[in-house]
């Protein structure tokens, strides 16, 4: 009797695991990664607007030869290629731009591995006044680690992936505040 009991919790557990829900969940891959930054620029919001809002122009720690711009800096239109000195190019597209609140939003099209070990990279930029002088810049940024499905390897993992935007991310922010704060004529 306790052997048939056994059996039929196995057999439950067996059917209830392969159910739609369970078995959905079950083979369901990469969940969605964020990071978020933020840098205090010692500058007002209007200046620092005029710097992030310029799309064709990023300020960058990347080492960028030239870029390509088409689309008139309208959202989901206007796209960016920067080719850097390595060869390699990353390909974005500006998918939101509001002045009144001082935000964009940005996403790779191109996704590079060996650049960024993360896919569907998408960043949203958004300043607030801390004064007259002062300006907070956030970024936020939403990806999926470099292997998408179950099982990465070591050099896709979630971990990794993360460690490699937040990197990305306190780069590019410090050199926005290098930028902007540098003494005129510099």
């Amino acid at each position: 009797m306790m052997m048939h009991a056994t059996f039929f919790k196995k057999l439950v557990v067996a059917v209830l695991l392969l159910s739609p829900p369970c078995a959905v969940y079950a083979a369901h891959g990469a969940s969605p990664l964020k990071v978020v930054e933020e840098i205090k620029v010692d500058a007002p919001l209007e200046k620092v607007w005029s710097v992030v809002d310029d799309f064709a122009h990023p300020i960058s720690a990347l080492s960028i030869e030239r870029i390509e711009i088409s689309g008139n800096n309208a959202p989901d239109q206007a796209e960016r290629r920067l080719f850097l000195k390595d060869g390699l190019m990353i390909t974005e597209m500006l998918t939101k731009r509001d002045g009144e609140r001082f935000m964009i939003g940005v996403h790779r099209k191109t996704d590079n591995i060996q650049l960024l070990p993360a896919v569907n990279y998408t960043s949203l930029i958004t300043l607030r006044s801390l004064d007259q002088d002062h300006t907070v810049v956030e970024w936020k940024a939403r990806f999926y680690r470099g292997y998408p499905n179950n099982n990465p390897p070591p050099e896709l993992n979630d971990d990794v992936a993360v460690m490699a935007v937040k990197k990305l991310i306190i780069g590019e922010l410090a050199a926005l505040k290098k930028h902007i704060e540098k003494p005129v004529g510099q």
